[in-house]
């Protein structure tokens, strides 16, 4: 099992994912180029989890990578380190008076200084700073001043103020996480601030979530918040937002880790893909969410492995997490999520669509739609469209969420290196107009990597999807269509699929060509996707798209509603899908299409046995041929062992999904015979190996697809 995932800030920008470093470095130079030598406060803002400690050590890094003679002093102060305790500024002057003598011979005689203006200073700063709740602490506060021996704190402040003046070195004092502080520590940090504001060549940088500082001032000392910070803060920063491409990539990263395990034939990418976009990334904002979220599924999905459908369980989980208010109606009313819809009175219906209006309504307003979209995705039952007792088998054997009996299982438990710019998306866009200048960006953008080995076409296909509504004239709206069908199958990337959970490229390019589609008036859709079809290579795209459009038509026409193009007009693109496959197939590297595969399903679904057949045997008519056949069903599945560490690996090359398009017997022999030749090459080998191995099972009336036969045939 995966171990958890520590919530810890990044120090080494060179492991910057979310493009904190740039902004960093910047910061970092603005610090050293403040040309006075006053006294200044500036804070980093950003919610809970963003980044802002990673961006504080980026800072530092940053600072003491310039020469020796440019780098200021820095100190560094946790006030959560100190919470609880009396006298918060005592403990801040503490720092500064442990820190900079061992920094610099410049600061040596500020060792009793600051414990003499501490010791004259700090219960009367804590003092000020303190109302409300921490009024009980007044009494003995003042005794103990009434015990100390009077100082002449403007004096010492006069001393301290020359020494660090004199010294001509900047001193940086790093504050963060002030927003884990209770409302009364929270005050007095920022009381001791204001009073310690004017020293000269000291430079505060403060990381705080300014909405929870705000709210915690106002309750403590009754003013207002906001108000209060302004007067305090005299530059203050935005953490810049999250590069999105990157969080989707690590939460990815992340569910590979847990649950790579899953079944190819159990898990479904294209449902994955839609319950994901439908709801869960409109809950992943920051990476501290990625953290919670995969930590969470890393303890409760090992106990309902192969119990639950991967996907619903990712995705009630995602609710459970962050939305709990919502989990609660969903494990308190199963009925009302799971099972089908018909049969439902007139009175039954509006009784439930008013139950969930309300739990819609009681959601943050920035969840609503999304989650509404993820729930009914989850759950049909709760959708417009209807869903009969007849679905209850498919779901039973999806392992769903909306079957009543299984149900209840669910409940038992600036920009980095590789980002997209916006003047690189609108270039893009820009090129629509000459579609061979589109599509050679798109495929040059293929080779670009990104730091964590992604490839620039994957971002930039998926920020295609934030302009096809209204950043793509109407004009080009068929262009784009057809540039997107005859580049798409280029675009394919091993290295853009990072395990099940990742979409892939062609998911990324059908996503944009069918949302592109519904801008497309309702006569011409047909015509559109036919001309592209007809001039397009991309023929898996191509299959994708047909594929979702049937679907989506024939879902449409049982639930009385509108499809984007209906099942007849689907029917009538489907010829030319074949067309454009015949003739696609001729090239001699067809057979190394990376979805051949499903292409030749697609083909002998919609075309016949016959035809397919005839093709891969000439295919298959050369041994290179053959090979490659079957090389391109080669599969690897992985699986590990409750306890274990590693992750295995097992290839798997069943005969019996090669039955309908070649003679399996006679392609054994061949293989056999170049196999004791040695005439394998290496490419093929471990295609070769297992087809052979797989057929030998079949032959001893071995299911190569049984629980543990692989176990079973090594154990031998």
């Amino acid at each position: 099992m995966t171990a958890l995932s520590a919530d810890r800030p990044s120090s080494d920008p060179t492991d910057d994912l979310f493009g904190h470093a740039p902004f960093a470095r910047s910061l970092a130079e603005s610090i050293c180029g403040y040309p006075g030598s006053d006294g200044l406060v500036m804070a980093l803002y950003g919610p809970w989890g963003s980044g802002k400690s990673t961006v504080l050590g980026y800072v530092q890094h940053f600072l003491e990578q310039r020469a020796v003679a440019d780098q200021p002093v820095l100190v560094k102060f946790n006030p959560w380190w100190f919470s609880g305790q009396e006298n918060l500024a005592r403990a801040f002057l503490g720092q500064l008076q442990a820190v900079l003598p061992a920094k610099s011979e410049r600061f040596k005689k500020l060792g009793d200084l600051l414990g003499d203006f501490a010791e004259g200073i700090g219960g009367l700063i804590d003092l000020s700073g303190m109302t409300g709740g921490a009024a009980g602490k007044l009494g003995k506060l003042l005794g103990m001043m009434t015990k100390r021996k009077p100082r002449d704190v403007p004096a010492l402040k006069a001393q301290i103020s020359k020494i660090l003046l004199d010294a001509k070195k900047r001193v940086v004092v790093m504050v963060d996480d002030i927003d884990r502080l209770t409302p009364d520590e929270t005050r007095q940090l920022f009381t001791v601030i204001k009073a310690l504001a004017d020293f000269p060549n000291v430079l505060y940088l403060l990381a705080f979530d300014r909405d929870v500082a705000a709210q915690a001032i106002g309750q403590q000392g009754g003013l207002p918040g906001a108000r209060y910070l302004e007067k305090i803060i005299q530059v203050p920063f935005e953490l810049p937002p999250v590069d999105r491409i990157a969080l989707r990539a690590m939460l990815f990263r992340r569910l590979d880790e847990i649950l790579g395990s899953v079944s190819d034939g159990v898990f479904d990418h294209e449902y994955w893909t839609n319950v994901y976009h439908d709801g869960i990334d409109a809950l992943i904002q920051v990476p501290r969410d990625v953290v919670r979220f995969v930590n969470t599924l890393a303890v409760t999905y090992p106990s309902v492995r192969g119990e639950v459908n991967a996907v619903d369980f990712i995705a009630l989980e995602s609710v459970r997490v962050f939305l709990p208010d919502l989990y609660d109606t969903l494990r308190a009313n199963p009925e009302r999520f799971a099972g089908h819809s018909n049969g439902r009175h007139e009175a039954d219906r509006r009784e439930s669509e008013a139950f969930h209006r309300a739990w819609v309504e009681r959601l943050p307003a920035e969840h609503r739609a999304s989650s509404r979209a993820l729930i009914e995705r989850v759950f049909p039952k709760t959708s417009s469209m209807g869903y009969g007792a007849a679905w209850l088998a498919e779901w039973r054997r999806g392992l769903r969420a909306c079957h009543p009996d299984l149900l209840p299982i669910y409940f038992r438990l600036s920009l980095p290196s590789g980002a997209v710019s916006r003047r690189e998306m609108f270039e893009l866009l820009a090129s629509i107009a000459t579609p061979d200048n589109f599509k050679a960006r798109l495929v040059s953008a293929k080779d670009e990597r990104r730091p964590d080995g992604l490839s620039k076409a994957r971002a930039l296909l998926e920020r295609l999807m934030d302009h096809v509504e209204a950043d793509i004239p109407s004009e080009l709206v068929g262009t784009a269509i057809g540039a997107l069908l005859d580049v798409g199958d280029a675009l394919i990337d091993p290295a853009d699929e990072r395990g099940m959970f990742d979409f892939g490229n062609i998911s990324r390019v059908s996503r944009p060509v069918y949302h592109l589609l519904k801008r497309v008036p309702d006569n011409q859709r047909v015509a559109v996707l036919e001309s592209a079809i007809r001039s397009g290579q991309a023929v898996a795209v191509q299959r994708r798209v047909l594929s979702a459009l049937a679907e989506e038509a024939a879902k449409s026409e049982t639930a009385g509603g509108q499809a984007l193009i209906a099942s007849n007009e689907v029917d009538h693109l489907k010829p030319v899908w074949i067309e454009r496959v015949r003739s696609v197939s001729s090239e001699p590297l067809f057979t190394q299409h990376p979805e051949l595969p499903r292409l030749l399903a697609a083909w002998r679904q919609w075309a016949g046995d016959a035809e397919v057949r005839a093709w891969c045997d000439r295919a298959v008519t050369s041994d290179e041929g053959l090979l490659r056949l079957i090389a391109a069903f080669l599969q690897h599945t992985k699986s590990q062992s409750f306890g274990d560490v590693a992750v295995r690996v097992q290839p798997r090359l069943n005969p019996s999904w090669i039955e309908p398009y070649i003679d399996v017997h006679a392609s054994f022999e061949r293989l056999s015979r170049m196999a004791a030749g040695n005439t394998v090459p290496a490419w093929a080998k471990e295609a070769v190996e297992q087809f052979t191995k797989e057929q030998r099972m079949l032959a001893a009336g071995k299911n190569p697809d049984g629980i543990g036969a692989f176990d079973d045939e090594e154990g031998r």
